[in-house]
């Protein structure tokens, strides 16, 4: 039997209502997926970083060294520069949407393996629901939309630990299982570090040794021929680092490994600093709408603690959890390569829920699966609470849309966390009545947080002018039209990108020189480097205007900016 002939077959045994059911959901994950993809302005700092590099770089056709402006940088590998330049010279280089599309599709191609793995332990129409849910999830539809390494990374990650579990789950030694799953774990482990370092070696070799460990048994490795493996990943990765090495003399990996990596992992980098655990308070928020349903993950584990899958997956979990908790440095992206395994774990449980619920002997511990279930989910509540409370305090414009808008999903957030309790009750042989009602409520609940995510992304998040000083001033450059542009104490890399690179970042006293030199020149002034900037232009006796003044919420920051924009007395003074 072919593989189109096993779909075929498996799409009519959904019926016609159900493939309606999941072709509406799908066409709304898709449209989540393409909403603001063009319309949101480049987020600050790393979005920015990357799509300015990407830039330079299809600019400059140097496909070996990666710069922000004339700085090296050293944050990552090449992989996604090549991706996103790539995708700049076919889409266009000034639209920070064309910076976006490796990350779109890449986020694609996570959902249709996410739903490949759960397959293996699922039936069609189950894994459907797995890999729609992980679709609408915040943290996996958030990277989507951002021109970085991790929406990339996740889609290596989820191609590579699909063929590791196929390896896994061979049942003879067929061509596939000696040759073709190994070369292609290997090939797709080196581009994952082409991408993002050593951020791969701590998924695959630490599922692998797990994995080995439970089973009591090393000889798994054999398997993967770990010798064809070190050649296929020698001829992917040492090409370039070699080449970047030799073009820096050495300083880009100086730079990477001590002023990136090894920062990270002594202590809070950039601020991002946090205790143990802060990965697994944020998971309800990160994994949302799926939050509710992660107690029942535990139950589901130990129900089917002996199925080789439900191990893979928890092999894959756990190690790495472990080392993003124990690392300094946390962000809330961090957890997004073990997200579609808890997704599976987490859903699954669900087809399950209602034998592994009545399986608790006591009354108390069913208390406690729901009280948990009722906290986790609640992180959905705070989401929906925040999108509302931020929407409305960065109107500035009082746009009556926005406010309705963050009313509605603040709604939908409150029947995603109802609905999951209800589905919860039913399992727990409660609401008997209303049982085949219920049952549909998952679907339901994709469709709510889709719909959430169209909403946010698409016309909530690009019309917040407020949260974009970067995109207003960009707006006022192009009005005004002048020869150069300095920038004093407002340094954000989206105002690199915005200006195409055409910004010089200064002190106060350079700024005021540079308007010296120029006729046709402007400076950006940030609030706090006023006084030394205007001290510096009295002491050159230099006479300005001051054009305009944008006041704007720096993300990157969290702090309230207040830019003023100057020019010579003698610029062309027409508004």
């Amino acid at each position: 039997m072919t593989q189109f002939t096993k779909i075929k077959d498996s799409i009519k045994e959904l019926g016609k209502f159900k493939v309606i059911t999941f072709s509406v959901i799908f066409v709304l994950i898709l449209g989540a997926l393409f909403s603001g993809q063009n319309n949101i302005p480049p987020i600050d700092r790393d979005e920015a970083r990357f799509a300015q590099a990407s830039r330079q770089m299809a600019q400059s056709n140097d496909y070996i060294n990666i710069k922000f402006q004339d700085e090296i940088r050293a944050k990552k590998p090449v992989g996604i520069y090549w991706l996103q330049a790539v995708s700049g010279n076919i889409f266009g280089l000034l639209d920070i949407g064309s910076f976006r599309i490796p990350s779109l599709i890449s986020s694609i191609i996570s959902i249709v393996f996410t739903g490949l793995i759960a397959r293996l332990i699922f039936p069609f129409h189950q894994s459907l629901i797995v890999a729609l849910f992980f679709a609408s999830s915040m943290a996996f539809m958030g990277e989507a939309h951002l021109a970085k390494t991790d929406a990339t990374l996740l889609s290596l990650v989820c191609i590579q630990q699909y063929f590791l579990l196929k390896l896994i789950l061979k049942k003879e030694n067929s061509i596939k299982a000696k040759y073709l799953y190994p070369v292609i774990i290997w090939v797709v482990f080196s581009f994952g570090v082409l991408v993002k370092g050593p951020l791969s070696l701590a998924i695959l070799f630490p599922t692998i040794i797990t994995y080995c460990l439970i089973k009591k048994s090393f000889s798994f490795i054999k398997l993967l021929n770990p010798i064809l493996g070190l050649l296929i990943s020698a001829c992917i990765i040492l090409p370039w680092f070699v080449a970047i090495d030799n073009s820096t003399e050495g300083l880009f990996f100086q730079k990477a490994f001590y002023d990136d990596f090894f920062n990270k992992l002594q202590s809070g980098q950039e601020g991002h600093g946090a205790w143990p655990g802060t990965h697994l308070l944020f998971l309800s928020i990160a994994i949302w709408p799926i939050a509710t349903f992660l107690p029942g993950l535990i139950l589901f584990v130990m129900q089917n603690k002996n199925n080789s899958v439900v191990q893979f997956l928890i092999c894959w979990i756990t190690p790495f959890w472990l080392i993003i908790e124990v690392v300094p440095t946390k962000l809330f992206h961090y957890s997004l390569p073990v997200l579609p395994a808890v997704a599976i774990l987490a859903i699954g449980s669900l087809f399950h829920l209602k034998s592994q619920i009545n399986n608790l002997q006591s009354s108390f511990q069913k208390r406690v699966i729901l009280l948990l279930s009722i906290i986790f989910g609640s992180g959905g509540l705070v989401l929906g609470g925040g999108v509302l409370y931020f929407s409305n305090i960065f109107n500035f414009k009082n746009d009556l849309s926005i406010t309705f808008l963050s009313i509605l999903v603040f709604i939908i957030t409150i029947l995603v966390f109802v609905l999951s309790i209800i589905f919860f009750l039913r399992s727990s042989n409660q609401l008997k009545k209303y049982q085949r009602f219920i049952y549909n409520f998952p679907l339901a609940i994709i469709a709510l947080a889709s719909l959430f995510n169209i909403i946010i992304f698409q016309f909530i998040f690009p019309n917040l002018d407020y949260l974009y000083p970067s995109k207003m001033i960009s707006k006022k450059i192009n009005f005004i039209q002048p020869d150069a542009v300095v920038s004093s104490g407002y340094h954000e890399p989206s105002l690199v990108f915005l200006l195409e690179g055409n910004v010089l970042l200064s002190s106060p006293q350079d700024a005021a020189l540079f308007l010296a030199e120029g006729k046709n020149n402007i400076a950006l002034i940030e609030k706090r480097s006023l006084e030394e900037f205007l001290f510096s232009i009295n002491q050159l006796n230099l006479k300005l205007v001051k054009a305009d003044i944008v006041s704007g919420y720096n993300i990157a920051k969290g702090k309230h900016v207040e830019i003023h924009i100057y020019k010579n007395q003698m610029f062309d003074q027409t508004n």
